[in-house]
């Protein structure tokens, strides 16, 4: 029979399948490609920051920015592809080694092999591989908790993109507050200076309580400066979060509740075990870790290798007076010896220390979580006493202090200084209020991240509803009547 020729070897791996890879999809080949360029130092057409979007301002509540960012957060857009990387890792992990396909030829003639049958120039061999049994089923085991980890990464990523977008939220809420806040009071300073320097021309006081007034108009106005400086510092913060140009002017509603503080600690340490996805992907680890272990003990048993071989035979220059050129079958049966003991049980011991390891990690994440709720529940009750008692008492008081001894300056009961002494302390109290206010939300959104659920959907709880500070009211303060001569 005529000898198969050489390049037989070549065309019939073509035809089972050994294609090109598919091609890469339009966004990938986008960001390769300018990933590409980047580095070689070409410059690209590609923007440098990203376009304004005007109706992104606002003003928007919280849920608003929450929602647009986790549609568009480069952060949870590369978990998403993660989760669907690994994903692809199962169909992998559990098929079989590619086949070998090997050809032994023999290209001098006068050299091959020579069998009674004839000359044997040429041999085809198909073999495969196949694990012990329940191998591939455990390997896809541990590639589909590697997944579901990924998945709770995932979910890491959108907790922490909702908390940034909160606390950037609520700092740029507390500047915009604050900010009316201290133009509210620069009106009232005004009008003191105003009554100062009246005062002044009629001769009834000295020029040092019109200084001292100007020197607070300026320190408003250094003050707002500064809060100004804030609000496009928090601008920028909630921008890079919501994946939108730095130089967006993004407003918040200001007019921001006190929100609920959890009642039942309790409730929340069991959330938390439950809803928390840095403990999920812990217990996820340890389920992985012990399929790896039964995996490592299945190393004890042998893989095998089954194999089928054709070996032509041909007539041509046959020495053989009985050559019949009958082509020859062959099978092959082949086991792997697992004899190196010391490499088996050191893989076992290996694997049951790993997931030991990850059963002690899981312990640690619960206590570090159990820790962190406890201490945002003692902040967030430390804020909402605090705000209760600037609101019901503290303000009130120092607004009664304001208005009297505005009365008792208009007859010389008082020095202009302590005028100033109690406007400041007024203007004080009512931007710690609101600090405050901020802060309260702040961390709750914080205890929202560390427990990994809404505390909406927790059971029922205290809220604290005091009512809404407002700055100053003008009308209620005394009449400052401006002097006309000294006998004022």
């Amino acid at each position: 029979m005529r000898k198969l020729s050489i390049p037989l070897i070549f065309c019939i791996p073509a035809a089972c399948g050994c294609v090109t890879p598919p091609e890469p999809q339009p966004r990938v080949s986008s960001t390769a490609h300018h990933i590409q360029l980047t580095s070689t130092g070409y410059e690209t057409e590609v923007s440098v920051t990203l376009p304004e979007e005007p109706y992104l301002e606002g003003p928007y509540d919280v849920d608003f920015f929450v929602q647009f960012a986790l549609e568009r957060n480069p952060e949870i857009l590369a978990a998403q592809n993660a989760v669907a990387a690994q994903v692809q890792r199962i169909p992998q992990v559990t098929a079989l080694d590619d086949p070998m396909l090997t050809d032994t030829f023999q290209p001098i003639p006068d050299n091959s092999v020579q069998t009674a049958a004839g000359r044997a120039p040429n041999t085809l061999a198909l073999s495969q591989k196949l694990p012990w049994l329940g191998k591939l089923r455990v390997r896809g085991e541990v590639a589909e908790q590697e997944s579901k980890i990924a998945l709770t990464r995932l979910a890491q990523a959108e907790l922490k993109v909702i908390e940034d977008v909160k606390l950037s939220y609520y700092e740029l809420a507390y500047n915009q507050n604050a900010i009316t806040i201290v133009e509210s009071d620069k009106n009232l300073l005004e009008q003191l200076l105003q009554f100062a320097e009246a005062r002044y021309r009629t001769g009834a006081t000295s020029q040092q309580d019109v200084l001292r007034a100007q020197v607070e108009l300026d320190r408003l106005a250094d003050r707002l400066i500064e809060l100004k400086r804030q609000q496009r510092s928090a601008q920028a913060d909630l921008a890079k979060v919501i994946h939108t140009s730095p130089e967006a002017m993004l407003q918040a509603n200001t007019d921001i509740d006190v929100p609920i503080v959890p009642a039942q600690i309790d409730a929340l340490y069991e959330a938390a075990v439950r809803c928390r996805p840095e403990l999920q992907e812990r217990l996820h680890a340890i389920i992985r870790d012990e399929r790896k272990r039964d995996l490592a003990h299945m190393n004890y048993y042998p893989d095998f290798n089954l194999g089928v071989g054709w070996q032509t035979v041909t007539e041509r220059n046959a020495l053989s007076m009985i050559a019949t050129g009958n082509d020859n079958v062959s099978f092959m049966v082949g086991v792997s010896l697992p004899i190196w003991r010391d490499k088996l049980d050191a893989g076992v011991r290996e694997a049951e220390q790993r997931s030991l390891e990850s059963a002690r990690r899981y312990d640690a994440s619960r206590d570090d979580t159990l820790r962190m709720i406890r201490r945002y529940i003692v902040q967030a009750e430390a804020l909402e006493e605090q705000i209760i008692l600037y609101k019901e008492s503290i303000i009130p008081k120092s607004e009664q202090a304001l208005r009297i001894s505005t009365a008792d300056y208009r007859v010389n009961k008082v020095d202009f200084q302590q005028i100033l002494d109690n406007w400041s302390d007024l203007l004080m109290f009512q931007l710690q209020v609101v600090r405050m206010e901020a802060s309260l939300n702040q961390t709750l959104a914080s205890l929202e991240r560390v427990i990994g659920c809404q505390l909406a959907t927790l059971p029922e709880t205290n809220v604290v509803e005091p009512a809404r500070l407002d700055p100053i009211d003008l009308d209620n303060l005394p009449e400052i009547d401006l002097p006309a001569n000294n006998d004022n």
